[in-house]
């Protein structure tokens, strides 16, 4: 249509104009009416609670790459539903950042297989790990740790405990103050764990879903008798136990090395962290995991975006981007060479969590740990409702079994 106009334009106006005006009208006219190619977008949903460990790789990125980035914050506690609703009706984003146990539902989520020569750094084998399944790599591990420390407000703490007895013992003098011994999200079963791991417990073993077990029984009693005591409030879940933290209406928060950050700038000084404490004696052992960039199907089918997405993958594991992202958050590198420069020279908090990520265990990327999660919490709730310790350990490994045989068979 537009050629043809300039025709007819051409033929009209030849007789009256000189020829080089001509072609000066020619040239605007092709100019204005060229359709300009859009810069291309690449959306990315994350759930990590510091922000600023994307927003500093992708500031970076965009400043070499003529690349628009749009990130979505969800919710923790919403992004897992989030991502299987919309992998049923094709709604999902270029990449998704999530922690690596998410992977064992990678079918579910719709996600693709990695391939190898995708990964330009050498990664441990625990990192390693939590990626891989079914003989194939799911995700692409951004920063490693994910795991609970005890933090403590100096204010009301000179020397934090080394045991959750010390806590229990400090109690009327914490109340004297009309302050609460400690706090953290007490339903979230992520914060059970460490609890079940005292009593020599842990949910999968040699790849077996693992919950109807003593341990699991002394664990439940033990966690609830905290509640019981008054150590901590059983209705306050993530948004309340920082706050109130914050706020200096605890002594203590058990919190996850990913608040670090928000804690800092929040108490400044007054922030103390400590390894978690012993129960009784015995070591807690929290969960480490990855945080993960996860690539959706859909977004590979086009071969052009299938290059923006492996471009924005390759540069973000280069270990300049992994030095930015620690020196801006304290979030530890998957860099084996990084992490050991920095272990070596590591003092004060920073030395604290290299401490407490080496009495870490990994939590399982797998199918089983992902149908865990839910039975655990379903039989927390039994208990808490007044179902006995061993009632909700059997109904745990009954749910949990019976959801594996029907997603095994479907």
């Amino acid at each position: 249509m537009y050629s043809a106009f300039i025709r007819i334009l051409s033929d009209n106006l030849s007789n009256t104009m000189h020829l080089p005006f001509l072609l000066l009208i020619l040239f605007f006219s092709t100019t204005v009416l060229a359709t300009p190619t859009p810069t291309p977008t690449l959306t990315i949903w994350s759930s990590h609670q510091n922000r600023d460990f994307l927003t500093v790789m992708t500031n970076k990125y965009k400043k070499s790459h003529d690349v628009n980035i749009s990130i979505v914050q969800l919710d923790p506690s919403e992004i897992k539903a989030e991502i299987l609703l919309s992998a049923q009706d094709g709604g999902l984003p270029d990449l998704v950042v999530i922690p690596s146990d998410f992977l064992g539902l990678h079918k579910m989520m719709n996600l693709s297989a990695i391939p190898d020569d995708w990964y330009t750094e050498k990664l441990s084998h625990k990192v390693r790990s939590t990626i891989k399944l079914d003989d194939k790599y799911w995700g692409i591990p951004l920063i490693q740790g994910n795991f609970l420390l005890l933090y403590y407000n100096k204010k009301y703490v000179a020397q934090p405990a080394t045991d959750f007895n010390d806590i229990i013992l400090a109690k009327k003098q914490f109340l004297a103050k009309k302050v609460m011994p400690i706090g953290w999200n007490y339903n979230d079963m992520y914060y059970f764990i460490p609890f079940l791991s005292a009593f020599n417990g842990w949910p999968i073993v040699n790849g077996e879903i693992t919950l109807n077990t003593p341990a699991m029984i002394k664990a439940l009693k033990y966690y609830r008798s905290l509640a019981d005591q008054g150590i901590i409030d059983r209705n306050c879940d993530y948004r309340c136990a920082q706050a109130d933290f914050i706020k200096g209406k605890s002594a203590y928060s058990i919190n996850g090395d990913w608040a670090y950050h928000d804690l800092k700038t929040m108490l400044g000084n007054n922030l103390g962290v400590a390894v978690l404490p012993k129960v009784d004696g015995k070591i807690m052992h929290s969960m480490a995991s990855t945080f993960v960039l996860a690539i959706p199907s859909n977004s590979l089918k086009s071969e052009e975006n299938k290059q923006l997405v492996k471009q924005f993958v390759e540069f973000v594991q280069q270990p300049s981007n992994q030095q930015a992202v620690y020196e801006k958050t304290r979030l530890l590198p998957i860099s084996m060479t990084y992490y050991r420069q920095l272990k070596a020279k590591a003092q004060g908090d920073n030395l604290v969590m290299f401490h407490q990520m080496a009495l870490t265990k990994i939590m399982p990327s797998t199918l089983e740990m992902a149908i865990s999660w839910q039975a655990i919490a379903i039989g927390f709730q039994r208990y808490q409702a007044g179902a006995t310790a061993a009632y909700a350990a059997a109904h745990m490994q009954k749910m949990a079994q019976e959801q594996l045989k029907y997603l095994d068979n479907n």
